[in-house]
């Protein structure tokens, strides 16, 4: 038994935490015969935030219950805030030192979210793109800079330690999603590979474009699934929330496993459309700058994802707009697994695998950390040997 517990852990990732508006998805992954496996879920409800409110308490109680019933391995955790408290944003500034370039990230972020410098933390990465005029932007990076309250941070992280799990780190969906789109392209001779992903949250999108294992090019967007329902609602005198399970039954019935009325299939389906022709021409704008901005990004495919990436009718938008090839993320290797495993483990209907995209991809983050640290102590074992 103490030589298969050690060799288990060393396979399971963080608990991936993701907070959204009114609620929390935790995911855990194991790797597997070099399949991604789900080790723990759960879902809980989070309870609105009222002004002046300290809501950090009554949403550990929740995290805790949620916590207990999931099945996870360890308390280490990465969670991720709802993306209407996250400020993103690419930025060119001129190539300094890494500490330097930080402080001015922060008064950057801080200038635009119109707050104090020492209200809030901001972060950055490079993007993996080449600029096409490389000689004359020699010495300027493009960066993608997210920033968040630091209350917001904070509240957050309370909230997982009351619960008993251990913050590792903080991230953004869209980091943690291409972690995971990546998982399959770190060779170095995969990095001329590649891939754009939209991805279709509930309160909104974002595109990323990847080469290789990097970011590329990111960009959020305004629309969502909650907008949807709200087309929904007005088209056919509806409340939003019954919008919202009509849209998810037309969207289970695709599946074979409900049955729309064609008629109310096609309603839905003109009330959404508009959005879904602008959520494609913004996929259209994205790859047009990248294809300019940088060279040789020119996407193979487009991947799908997201709460509600599967819309019904988005796929062949995207398509006919952008000319690119697209796929589903339940098509990608080992996706259709792990959506398999949530929903042997979630006593609800746990949804498509796009929900869960952003746990999923902070629990590799552990797990990818971990595998690194035992790489480098193997080598350094076989170096003093």
């Amino acid at each position: 038994m103490s030589a298969t517990v050690p060799w288990f852990r060393s396979r399971v990732g963080d608990v991936g935490v993701a907070f959204l508006p009114g609620e929390a998805r935790l995911l855990q992954v194991r790797e597997s015969k070099g399949t991604l496996r789900v080790t723990g879920a759960a879902w809980c409800p989070l309870a609105p935030v009222e002004d002046g409110a300290r809501p950090e308490v009554e949403w550990g109680r929740s995290l805790r219950t949620a916590v207990a019933s999931g099945g996870f391995a360890g308390r280490r955790c990465t969670i991720c805030l709802p993306r209407e408290e996250l400020f993103m944003q690419s930025m060119k500034l001129p190539s300094m030192p890494t500490e330097e370039l930080a402080e001015a990230v922060a008064w950057e972020a801080a200038t635009q979210m119109n707050a104090p410098r020492d209200s809030i933390r901001a972060d950055w990465i490079q993007t993996g793109g080449i600029a096409a005029d490389e000689g004359s932007n020699a010495d300027r990076r493009d960066l993608v800079v997210v920033a968040a309250h630091r209350d917001a941070i904070d509240a957050r992280l309370e909230a997982a330690w009351s619960a008993g799990l251990r913050p590792e780190s903080v991230e953004t969906p869209c980091w943690a999603a291409a972690r995971l789109f990546s998982r399959h392209h770190r060779r170095a001779a995969d990095a001329g590979s590649c891939r754009a992903v939209l991805e279709m949250g509930i309160h909104g999108g974002s595109v990323l474009i990847l080469r290789g294992d990097q970011i590329a090019f990111c960009k959020t967007l305004d629309i969502g699934g909650r907008h949807l329902d709200e087309q929904v609602a007005d088209r056919l005198g509806l409340e939003v929330e019954a919008a919202r399970e009509l849209r998810m039954a037309r969207l289970r019935g695709d599946a074979g496993s409900t049955f729309i009325d064609p008629s109310t299939d096609r309603a839905v389906y003109e009330a959404v459309r508009p959005l879904l022709a602008e959520c494609a021409h913004n996929m259209l704008m994205c790859l047009r700058y990248a294809a300019v901005t940088f060279r040789g990004l020119t996407p193979s495919k487009i991947i799908l994802t997201g709460a509600d990436g599967c819309e019904p009718g988005l796929a062949e938008q995207v398509v006919s707009t952008c000319q690119v090839p697209v796929q589903r993320d339940c098509d990608e290797p080992g996706f259709e697994r792990l959506e398999h495993d949530l929903g042997s483990i979630l006593p609800h209907d746990a949804g498509s695998i796009g929900a869960w995209i952003a746990p999923a991809g902070m629990s590799l983050r552990g797990l990818e950390a971990r595998a690194a640290g035992s790489r480098r102590r193997a080598g350094e074992r076989s170096h003093a040997a």
